[in-house]
């Protein structure tokens, strides 16, 4: 890994576009960018309206709808490296509830996308798979092994989303695979990121910031979370996500494909250990309400050896306790600030 000046010059004057870069993992990696002097350009969904306070004048935003050939070709035009975090995600009760909406729109975008790079002679491209492509049957114990990055096949994700993200990978590998092409490309499976500025509906949200929300709402709101609390997850905190995407851009110098890499942190944890910690962070007495119904993956946690060995020793560095605890300020501050509902 370059040393911090090393960095900073390698990212200064670069041209980088982050689609869904006003969105939550996005817009933490443009903020980062900003920091390493890269000229850094939008592309995100018109659902936004309007682009983070602050990058007036520092980013080139573009409002677009990425499914559309010309606005990716628009997006990529002049540009040396792409982050591709534009997706359509959400909770695991919204992928249940529209698994051809998010199949159809993430395949559409990806394809776009990557055809759109590939013609505009991007040299560098991350693309932001996720722990959704492995089988759910490897995952069908609280206490099931870490899963390796060569386990996604056979293919059997757990829904839509993981089906698309699947896909992804192939398409990015057979681009960085052509001899005529100079994309040269990254794939990481990041696994539960959060962090400040995380989506807090209820539909679309994540389960640990939407039980953050829960409780600082509570009794209003009641504290419910589906399953058993016997699941295991683990998590990534927002800024360790992002420095493992800077280090697989920077680390295709040398290599045409990095990884599939599993991104995450090692602290294995079950949902009833969240729902306590976020309790207790609130200072309130909540009854937490379990909520029966299916549980398709019981133990979904993965083993980052392989990224730290490919990355210059990248490892999270943020204990999950003290991630949450931030995660639990900023959603206080949104939602005295009257956020409820964010778009996205």
């Amino acid at each position: 890994m370059p040393d911090a000046d090393e960095r900073r010059a390698w990212w200064r004057g670069r041209r980088v576009l982050v689609t869904g870069g006003a969105g939550f993992l996005g817009s933490n990696l443009v903020e980062r960018l900003l920091e390493l002097g890269a000229r850094v350009r939008v592309a995100d969904s018109r659902e936004r309206t309007a682009e983070p306070r602050g990058w007036e004048g520092a980013v080139d935003f573009r409002p677009a709808d990425l499914r559309a050939p010309q606005a990716c070709r628009d997006a990529c035009a002049g540009q040396e490296v792409v982050f591709h975090f534009a997706s359509r995600v959400g909770s695991s009760d919204y992928y249940r509830r529209h698994p051809g909406r998010v199949l159809a729109e993430n395949l559409a975008v990806d394809a776009q996308l990557l055809a759109a790079a590939a013609e505009a002679g991007v040299a560098r491209y991350l693309y932001p798979s996720s722990s959704m492509v492995y089988p759910r049957a490897r995952q069908q114990s609280p206490a099931a092994p870490a899963l390796k990055e060569d386990e996604a096949l056979p293919a059997a994700p757990p829904n839509s989303y993981g089906w698309a993200k699947l896909v992804g990978e192939k398409a990015v590998e057979s681009v960085a695979a052509a001899e005529t092409g100079s994309l040269r490309a990254a794939l990481l499976r990041l696994e539960n990121v959060y962090g400040p500025g995380q989506d807090i509906d209820f539909e679309r949200g994540s389960l640990l910031p939407v039980l953050v929300r829960r409780a600082l709402e509570y009794p209003q709101t009641p504290f419910q979370v589906r399953g058993t609390g016997r699941e295991t997850r683990c998590y990534c905190y927002v800024s360790d996500a992002v420095e493992a995407c800077l280090r697989a851009v920077e680390t295709l110098a040398d290599r045409r494909l990095l990884g599939p890499l599993n991104v995450s942190g090692d602290e294995r944890v079950s949902v009833g250990q969240l729902a306590e910690e976020v309790v207790r962070l609130s200072g309130k007495d909540i009854r937490v309400e379990w909520i029966p119904g299916e549980t398709p993956l019981w133990g979904q946690v993965v083993d980052c050896r392989r990224a730290e060995a490919e990355l210059a020793g990248w490892r999270a560095v943020v204990p999950l306790a003290e991630g949450i605890r931030r995660l639990f300020a900023d959603v206080a501050a949104r939602l005295e600030a009257g956020e409820r509902q964010p778009v996205g």
